[in-house]
């Protein structure tokens, strides 16, 4: 399927490893220019190597919003507006609702919520002009399934998906469209690492018995960045091999 994205511009943060980079991957292989952020200089330096010219990498912690409008900015100014927003960004610790400090919570919702809104209304006005844009923010299953463990994944990433849901209305008729991602488990190297260095048991938590792929979670990314996925917008897809339970 031609995706017609040549020529596009997008941001990915998060890009320089895991699903992030294989969303920068997949869209860099569709002719996309992209725009890298992480922490990592060491990872953005590999990240770029493997994608080749068509990057661009910026350093950055993304964790405040303080720092999240800074680097925005500078890549407004030396890469230009983007077409596609990819807002990816590493999940709260682990914790149960009533163990976590109302500081933990504010350090969530700050890294977790409000820098991916910035990160989302960024370009929202190049879009709008443009006519065409799409925003994809890359959150969780937890969303539509909360753990019990996870109460401050729960708690920012649900809250992104409502402000989402929002902005996907507002930005409708402009030819701009909103949606999120929620993974579960897939063969990154942060699965294997917590994994202890093998992660192939835990894909019997999923009715396919199988972990996901990143190659394949960044080519539905690709897709919903493209001209065809036009009438799909508001919606937060899981892509975890059955994992979730909820009908809806």
């Amino acid at each position: 399927m031609e995706l017609d994205l040549n020529g596009k511009r997008a941001l990915v943060t998060g890009g320089s490893s895991g699903l992030g980079f294989a969303t920068a991957a997949a869209l860099v292989e569709e002719g996309v220019e992209v725009a890298l952020v992480s922490r990592s200089a060491e990872k953005l330096k590999i990240a770029k190597e493997k994608l080749g010219d068509r990057t661009q990498i910026f350093e950055a912690d993304l964790s405040t919003v303080t720092n999240t409008q800074r680097v925005l900015s500078q890549i407004h100014k030396e890469f230009g507006p983007a077409d596609i927003v990819i807002a990816n960004s590493g999940g709260p610790t682990p914790g149960s609702a009533s163990s976590k400090s109302i500081d933990e919570y504010q350090g969530a919702l700050e890294a977790n919520l409000l820098s991916q809104i910035e990160i989302a209304n960024f370009f929202v006005g190049d879009m709008k002009t443009n006519g065409f844009g799409r925003i994809l923010a890359i959150t969780s299953l937890y969303v539509k399934a909360p753990a019990g463990n996870m109460a401050l994944s729960n708690t920012a990433r649900a809250g992104l998906t409502g402000y989402l849901k929002s902005l996907s209305i507002e930005l409708a008729p402009f030819g701009v469209t909103v949606n999120s991602l929620l993974p579960g488990l897939h063969l990154t190297d942060r699965l294997i690492n917590l994994a202890g260095g093998d992660a192939s048991h835990r894909s019997k938590e999923t009715p396919m018995e199988k972990l996901g792929d990143p190659e394949s979670f960044g080519k539905v990314a690709a897709f919903l960045s493209s001209k065809w996925s036009w009438y799909i917008t508001g919606q937060a897809i899981t892509i975890d091999g059955g994992a979730t339970p909820n009908l809806l």
